[in-house]
């Protein structure tokens, strides 16, 4: 399937030397958190949240001063291959241009996994499989301000709010940060009374002014079809995890739940990558083997990286090549080919046991 069947077509764009708050008022009106910027009617770039976090907004700047220089798609690539761009980029959502490089639509991760989620490899899949355990942590006495810097350094949607025994209260998230600091600073420059007395200024506010209580319970057992099922319909890019003490232990993120499909990172202590022609069957047998040898590779070869490449050699009878890379203490290449990529990548993996049994020989 191509990107074709599933884009957004009615996309909204601006032109490169519009103001950044215009830009802005209207990411915040349509609700969307990547822009597509153009020049000359054709594709320039993409304005992302996480970068209007990070910089002042002031009404001399433009767009072209806040687009980041992301990659565009067609529409007819293959959702394959615009996971694997997402991935990349790592944005959430790309362009799709015609051949003249003129925006005819947008692709999101919410497109991509709406469309994928009666995918069986989901059912194969807990939360806590896929979490992220590294995040930030704002308590109910932090600022807008910290909530900003910290959302912008950690590219999270949602930030997690905690009381005095660690247990979670609510969220912030990224949009709820720019919508109040943009209204606030639109109401100053157009001379309101009630800004005007105000003493603090928007970031120097209390993050409780504009935190939400009621948000999704996702927790470490919870089946990853249901996670994403209530990511979806709430339409958050991240959502909180909770333990059985309800305390935040993670965060997860849409782009990381297309890690299953793209075949990355998907053990503890190796980087495994998979690309080509695969399916997702075939990520996740490749990833449960990988999972099961982890502690041979990594003790006795030291290897921290593994890619994974599929080709079709002819089509019409199914026949296969895959190289395995494993990069440790040595580079071990080895390519296999047949009509059965199970099969094939068996003979790979047993290959690769063979070289290490040389090792501890």
């Amino acid at each position: 399937m191509n990107n074709a069947k599933i884009m957004t077509k009615k996309v909204v764009t601006v032109e490169s030397n519009t103001n950044i708050e215009k830009a802005l008022e209207i990411m915040d009106s349509k609700k969307i958190k990547e822009l597509p910027v153009v020049q000359n009617k054709k594709y320039a770039g993409l304005i992302l949240y996480y970068d209007l976090l990070s910089r002042d907004i002031n009404k001399n700047l433009k767009a072209a001063d806040f687009m980041k220089k992301a990659p565009a798609v067609l529409a007819k690539d293959s959702i394959s291959k615009t996971i694997s761009i997402m991935q990349d980029s790592g944005v959430g959502a790309l362009p799709v241009v015609d051949e003249d490089k003129k925006v005819i639509g947008i692709i999101s991760d919410f497109d991509v996994l709406k469309l994928l989620i009666n995918d069986r490899i989901f059912d194969s899949f807990k939360v806590e499989d896929v979490v992220i355990r590294r995040f930030p942590i704002l308590r109910t006495d932090d600022t807008i301000g910290r909530a900003q810097k910290l959302a912008a350094i950690n590219r999270i949607d949602n930030l997690p709010i905690v009381d005095n025994f660690g247990k979670l209260l609510g969220q912030i998230s990224t949009s709820d940060i720019l919508s109040y600091i943009f209204e606030k600073k639109l109401t100053k420059s157009k001379g309101k009374k009630d800004m005007l007395k105000e003493e603090k200024l928007p970031t120097e506010r209390n993050i409780m002014e504009i935190a939400k209580s009621e948000i999704p319970k996702l927790n470490l057992t919870l089946n990853l079809r249901r996670a994403l099922e209530l990511m979806l319909t709430s339409k958050i890019k991240s959502g909180i995890v909770i333990d059985s003490n309800g305390k935040p232990v993670g965060i997860l993120s849409r782009l990381k739940i297309l890690d299953l499909l793209s075949g990355r990172n998907m053990g503890e202590a190796i980087d495994l990558t998979i690309s080509g022609d695969y399916d997702w069957e075939f990520a996740i047998l490749v990833r449960n083997e990988i999972n099961k040898k982890e502690r041979l590779l990594v003790n006795s070869a030291g290897i921290k990286i593994i890619k994974i490449n599929v080709k079709t050699i002819k089509k019409t009878n199914n026949q296969y090549q895959i190289n395995l890379l494993a990069i440790g203490k040595k580079k071990y290449n080895i390519k296999a080919d047949g009509i059965a990529k199970e099969m094939i990548f068996e003979e790979i993996m047993d290959k690769l046991d063979s070289a290490l049994e040389r090792i501890k020989n």
